[in-house]
């Protein structure tokens, strides 16, 4: 349970955050600090309000639910009134939705219990057990933070001691030496000296876990075709001098990886490109396209809770089309493809994999490693595409193809 005060700011942020992120298509962070504009806080509320609307925001389904359930609504208002109730006590509310949706149908229960949209857990248990997919969803909804050594910048013992330094508890991954997990997931690592320094880069362990096993494929040059924030491409820089090009359409997002570059990387050739990789076209071949293709984010719901508000069919279907419109132009210009998504929605993996396959234009590369598994069943590229389980690695879930053009 959570120590709330003064209910007044507890009501007014929250209000804030959910009208804020249910009207407007910003991410939860920036609509945190919007909302927390309207309230005084000190440092301390601050970081607790900010826990407390990740914990409202990803519950946001299930408490609509039970609001309607106990009569009192099924608005923002009824929402925040039902959160007053209980005293901000997600515990609480954990054993009361566990209750309230223990005689509906396995689809209906799921979607309640953790939160999800109906059609997207129905879409899950296609694939999976129930027994898989509901662990699926419960760790997709426990917020993580992983973080990685920067080896450009510092060693991995200058990095273990800055933060031992400051205090900062830690847990080191017992395969990937310089992969952390930050015990408080909630902890402002941002704000860390070590963080400042260089000495540490933000990178989720189902990422880290991607580029690791995706290395062999990886020579220079590399065009990564929806680069920012460009965690992968500096994964790769940091274990390899390589020439790359970096094409992102957002140019304020394209202006954030520079600064990252500059911070993190300092290492290898890159051209940073503002501009569409659906339509692009480059006179030379590259050894290898990334296309870490724009997605639903349904795999990383824990990175940005917000996600779940804007799982829509149609939302699906406009990232299908670009995801699509991507993969057929990036097969002029590469050896490889690696595409990968960070969605638990085969619309966004397999079946995208598998309407090109079809096509005969493709083929399909082989990837191993630990944490690796096949894709789901029942596609014709299940054999030889692949996934990273959330509820396998304690980290995101991510879809992963890499291929060949042929013809």
């Amino acid at each position: 349970m959570m120590d709330y005060r003064d209910p007044f700011k507890a009501r007014v942020f929250l209000t804030s955050l959910l009208e804020t992120l249910l009207h407007l298509p910003i991410g939860f962070d920036e609509a945190v600090r919007t909302s927390m504009r309207k309230v005084k806080l000190n440092q301390r509320e601050k970081r607790r309000m900010y826990a407390l609307g990740y914990q409202t925001v990803i519950n946001y389904y299930g408490l609509k639910y039970l609001a309607r359930k106990m009569g009192i609504g099924d608005d923002v208002k009824a929402v925040v009134n039902l959160l007053e109730k209980l005293d901000y006590d997600f515990e609480n509310y954990m054993e009361m939705i566990d209750e309230a949706t223990q005689e509906l149908p396995v689809e209906e229960k799921l979607a309640k219990k953790y939160s999800y949209p109906t059609w997207i857990v129905k879409e899950l248990l296609k694939h999976l057990p129930a027994g898989e997919a509901e662990r699926t969803l419960r760790n997709l909804n426990e917020k993580k933070r992983w973080v990685r050594i920067n080896i450009v910048n510092s060693t991995i013992e200058e990095a273990l001691e800055c933060l031992e330094k400051e205090g900062v508890k830690f847990q080191r991954h017992h395969m990937f030496e310089d992969l952390l997990r930050i015990a408080n997931p909630f902890y402002p690592i941002g704000n860390s000296k070590c963080f400042k320094k260089g000495y540490l880069t933000p990178e989720d362990l189902s990422s880290y876990i991607l580029v690791e096993n995706a290395m062999k494929y990886i020579g220079s040059p590399i065009l990564d075709a929806c680069s920012a924030p460009g965690t992968k491409l500096f994964h790769v820089l940091s274990r390899r001098l390589l020439k790359a090009i970096a094409v992102d359409y957002s140019s304020k997002r394209l202006l954030d990886a520079k600064k990252i570059l500059e911070k993190y990387v300092n290492q290898g050739s890159i051209i940073l490109v503002n501009g569409d990789s659906r339509i692009l076209a480059f006179n030379n071949r590259f050894s290898i396209v990334i296309v870490d293709a724009p997605c639903t984010g349904s795999g990383a719901v824990y990175a940005d809770p917000s996600v779940k508000l804007r799982l829509t069919r149609h939302r699906l279907r406009n990232y299908s089309l670009i995801q699509q419109e991507l993969v057929r132009n990036v097969l002029k210009l590469g050896g490889n493809i690696l595409y990968a998504t960070c969605s638990i929605i085969p619309y966004e993996g397999e079946k995208i994999i598998e309407e090109i396959y079809k096509e005969g234009s493709i083929e399909l590369q082989e990837l191993r490693g630990e944490y690796i598994d096949t894709a789901y069943p029942g596609y014709g590229v299940s054999y030889k595409t692949y996934r990273i389980y959330p509820h396998k690695v304690e980290g995101q879930g991510f879809f992963i193809s890499i291929f060949r053009g042929v013809g």
